[in-house]
């Protein structure tokens, strides 16, 4: 009766083992999509502000609907504050820094884009990407990846190459 207790106890261990290892991996997928969720929602709402600083006239300190000024935008463009700058894959980025995110424009008169990503960023850390093709919200397009661990951004695609154009017809600045 003891050895058969014994064996009980010990597939109990295992079972509550197995559990707790499945739980704690189901959390940590659930955070890495609720934070590509986060990002990319606070992504396509800059993307807002980068359409409508476009479309503000200059007087009023916008882009005036001139493609040139998407050239050389920068977060303070869009009224935030300029926490850091530098430049990566070939295009320099102002970000602002806020609850340990930091959200970067990079400006570009084709398509001006957002990368989003935890402050300082490091292997294993989500990063999402939104371009704004033009001046309409069916003109943003997002993408996610995981820092040094994704082969691959979400849409197939690498860094510094954008994702591709939804509508070529209708998006352009």
């Amino acid at each position: 009766m003891g050895q058969q207790q014994l064996l009980l106890l010990v597939l109990g261990v295992v079972i509550v083992g197995l559990a707790v290892v499945v739980g704690l991996q189901a959390f940590a997928e659930n955070q890495r999509k609720s934070d590509i969720d986060s990002y990319t929602t606070q992504g396509v709402a800059m993307a807002g502000d980068i359409i409508a600083y476009y479309q503000k006239p200059v007087a009023t300190g916008g882009g005036g609907e001139n493609a040139a000024a998407l050239g050389t935008l920068t977060v303070g463009d869009l009224g935030y504050r300029q926490d850091v700058a530098d430049s990566w894959q070939g295009f320099d980025r102002t970000g602002v820094v806020s609850g340990g995110v930091v959200r970067y424009i990079a400006a570009d008169a084709a398509a001006p884009f957002l990368h989003i990503h935890k402050f300082p960023l490091s292997t294993g850390d989500t990063r999402v990407e939104v371009y704004v093709f033009g001046p309409s919200s069916e003109c943003v397009v997002a993408r996610n990846d995981v820092m040094n661990v994704s082969a691959a951004w979400s849409d197939g695609g690498s860094d510094g190459t954008p994702p591709a154009n939804p509508n070529p017809g209708a998006c352009s600045w």
